[in-house]
């Protein structure tokens, strides 16, 4: 027998109230998840993060696209190795604590559409931004939901996530640039003038911190100047928005054991 979803706790109730309110929301992983989770993210992703760290000697002036500032672990693999449950990253995806709070925002059982980690790079002579380090709205639909674990202290150097707080279609800014009306990247100039200093927000924080972001509203990162960012990232769209999913999972026959949200964001 499938277990179900809890009811929300207090935690996860003042997440999707600051959702609901402002577009994001800030929270200690291990406040959500639990200490022992999250040792075991973090020696998961140690390795792969020493060589990365080991590559960037490498590297040249300046990036000219996103894949050349942001290395993704799973997504580039070749062939891709499914995530079984075995997997923190799949766990913490369709957990009933991550899943509860995303879909009592979105008001229906959303898909698992991406996972990953990544590794920013840093790139001492960029003086432009480029691709998703500019300001935009997020393609998928109108309100996807992506989370991000900061996996490293995430300072001003290391490309932190931005957002503009209300600015979702249906908040107080969400009629700038309305997502219906395509892909504008306005420039910082452009946004200081259309939204007040105190939405447009940046978000450093140290290991652990976890952000929970309608990304249908104005965000940026990855501009990294001197510091490696590490992070994870879930994104979630409602059932049938996107053919199929952009990573493998392979249960191995414990599908019994996973809740009906659970079991619907893998479906």
């Amino acid at each position: 027998m499938s277990v179900q979803a809890p009811p929300l706790g207090d935690l996860q109730q003042q997440v999707v109230d600051s959702l609901r309110r402002d577009g994001i929301a800030v929270v200690d992983f291990r406040d959500l998840h639990g200490e022992e989770l999250w040792a075991e993210a973090q020696a998961d992703v140690a390795p792969w993060v020493e060589e990365q760290k080991a590559a960037l000697a490498s590297l040249g002036d300046r990036p000219e696209g996103k894949d050349d500032f942001i290395v993704r672990r799973y997504m580039r693999q070749k062939p891709r190795v499914p995530f079984t449950l075995a997997s923190p990253w799949l766990r913490i995806g369709i957990s009933d604590t991550q899943l509860g709070i995303v879909n009592a925002y979105r008001g229906l059982q959303t898909s698992l559409f991406y996972m990953d980690n990544w590794f920013t790079q840093p790139f001492s002579g960029q003086e432009e931004r480029i691709a998703s380090q500019r300001w935009h709205r997020d393609p998928e639909e109108e309100h996807v939901v992506k989370v991000f674990l900061y996996l490293s202290d995430v300072t001003e150097d290391a490309g932190p996530f931005e957002y503009v707080k209300g600015s979702p279609t249906g908040g107080r800014w969400g009629h700038l640039w309305p997502w219906a009306e395509g892909k504008a990247k306005p420039t910082d100039e452009e946004m200081a003038a259309a939204a007040p200093a105190e939405d447009r927000v940046t978000l450093t924080g140290p290991a652990g911190t976890m952000l929970f972001c309608d990304t249908g509203g104005f965000h940026r990162g990855g501009f990294a100047k001197t510091t490696p960012r590490v992070l994870s990232i879930w994104s979630y769209v409602a059932p049938g928005s996107k053919d199929g999913h952009r990573f493998e999972a392979d249960l191995e026959g414990r599908e019994a054991e996973l809740s009906a949200d659970a079991r619907a964001a893998l479906a």
